[in-house]
């Protein structure tokens, strides 16, 4: 739903939506200059596994330190700008209709569900520690499944990211017309 709404908002006030949404203009620029010349952080391992593993770090400790709500902030800030890319995207298409598709990569769905899944269990391993810190016994188990699939889907989204990306980049170069 906020997926939805961003883009929504985006297409109808674009100038507004590329104010209030942080790094929602500069990752367009970014990644349509990737989709057109296939340069850029999106197509080389080495440019984009350290910001991946940037944001993945700051996401786990923010989950144990908020017990995942600014989590949820972080989070909530990385899809505004996928969002706001995808709705700039869909509109400046030859092919609209490839261009919803495609904009949402598979590999960064794989990002969204490892990240969940590590929320949810680094929520849980914070809110033991702070129980811990009050002199209790914890209640909520860490759920070293839900950790174990959210690090399984954060490789998952590497690895794709890696062998999916030229071919993506052709694909939505095509949808750009």
């Amino acid at each position: 739903m906020q997926s939805i709404a961003v883009i929504v908002a985006t297409a109808i006030a674009p100038e507004t939506a590329a104010k209030v949404i942080l790094r929602g203009q500069s990752y367009t620029t970014e990644m349509l200059h990737w989709i057109r010349t296939g340069e850029g952080m999106e197509g080389s391992v080495n440019l984009f596994l350290p910001n991946h593993l940037l944001h993945y770090g700051i996401f786990c400790i923010l989950c144990i330190v908020t017990l995942s709500s600014m989590a949820l902030i972080f989070g909530t800030w990385m899809l505004n700008y996928m969002n706001f890319y995808v709705a700039e995207l869909v509109k400046v298409s030859a092919k609209p209709w490839l261009a919803a598709i495609l904009g949402w990569y598979p590999w960064s769905l794989m990002r969204i569900i490892g990240f969940i899944a590590t929320g949810v269990a680094l929520a849980a391993l914070g809110l033991n520690l702070v129980t811990r810190i009050r002199g209790e016994v914890p209640k909520s188990p860490f759920r070293k499944t839900y950790m174990l699939i959210g690090i399984g889907f954060v490789i998952a989204d590497i690895v794709v990211k890696a062998v999916l990306a030229p071919i993506w980049q052709k694909l939505l170069l095509s949808a750009l017309g």
